[in-house]
């Protein structure tokens, strides 16, 4: 999804900027002054943005961390953050080949970084992912509101109608017999099991539809706003169904416009 790519973007900005203050302190309490200059080595030939007026971004950041681990950081914090580092390091190359996230990997990024965030004594930062984490629940938990609402009404609707088709049917059957079993047996019949069939037909489709959706809503892949059931951005349309408006044999091309030939006076 589009926007959880952009959440998990935010949150690394937010441990960016969160944890530098302590990754210069700690850097600058080993290395002195030279610090930049040893951990730059560990990008390996990489061109981050560490390298270009001394710029840190969580690329960089998350990457000393893990190299310079046992050097510099295990003393301020344990294997946990660790964990946390290399798990962030992670989902920050994801993110920067633009892979696909849910809501769910949106939330364990602002967790994951929240907590190292508070190993690093980044306070503020700490409760700007909290609003953050609090904005992807909201989310989540509308959406299954919105859907166990729509699921309970559609299954209300759906029983009243099962109801109706049984009641239908009895009734027809009833009165078929009434009226013409003594006389026309055979064709009471008939007409009996042909209701049976109708109508067990419409009760079996009814139970085995799935809950429909309507109105404008939330496509549930790209987080678009849509006005139908299938999502033209996730699913769009094939070519073969736009071919009649554009197709080079269509009969609802409209001929190139021309000019109206102008009348030559003598």
């Amino acid at each position: 999804m589009h926007h959880e790519h952009q959440r998990i973007g935010g949150a690394l900005d937010v441990l960016t900027r969160g944890i530098f203050p302590f990754f210069e302190r700690e850097l600058l309490a080993v290395y002195g002054s030279k610090w930049e200059e040893v951990a730059r080595p560990s990008f390996r030939g990489q061109s981050p943005s560490a390298a270009q007026n001394n710029l840190w971004d969580a690329h960089a950041i998350l990457t000393v961390m893990w190299e310079h681990w046992n050097a510099v950081f295990r003393y301020r914090m344990g294997l946990p953050e660790r964990s946390l580092v290399s798990e962030l390091r992670d989902f920050r190359n994801r993110w920067a080949h633009q892979a696909t996230f849910t809501e769910d990997d949106s939330y364990r990024v602002l967790d994951s970084a929240q907590r190292l965030l508070f190993a690093a004594g980044a306070v503020d930062e700490v409760e700007e992912i909290e609003d953050r984490k609090i904005e992807v629940l909201r989310s989540k938990l509308g959406r299954r509101v919105n859907e166990e609402q729509a699921r309970v009404r559609f299954n209300n609707v759906r029983l009243t109608d099962v109801v109706l088709y049984v009641i239908c049917g009895i009734a027809i059957i009833s009165t078929t017999f009434l009226m013409f079993g003594a006389t026309h047996l055979g064709p009471a019949l008939l007409i009996a099991a042909f209701t049976a069939f109708v109508f067990g037909y419409f009760i079996y489709q009814r139970m085995t539809a799935t809950t429909p959706v309507y109105g404008v809503h939330e496509c549930q892949k790209c987080s678009k706003v849509i006005y139908s059931e299938v999502c033209p951005y996730c699913d769009p349309p094939s070519r073969s169904s736009s071919s009649i408006i554009k197709g080079s044999g269509s009969s609802m091309r409209f001929p190139p416009f021309r000019d109206a030939p102008t009348e030559v006076k003598p």
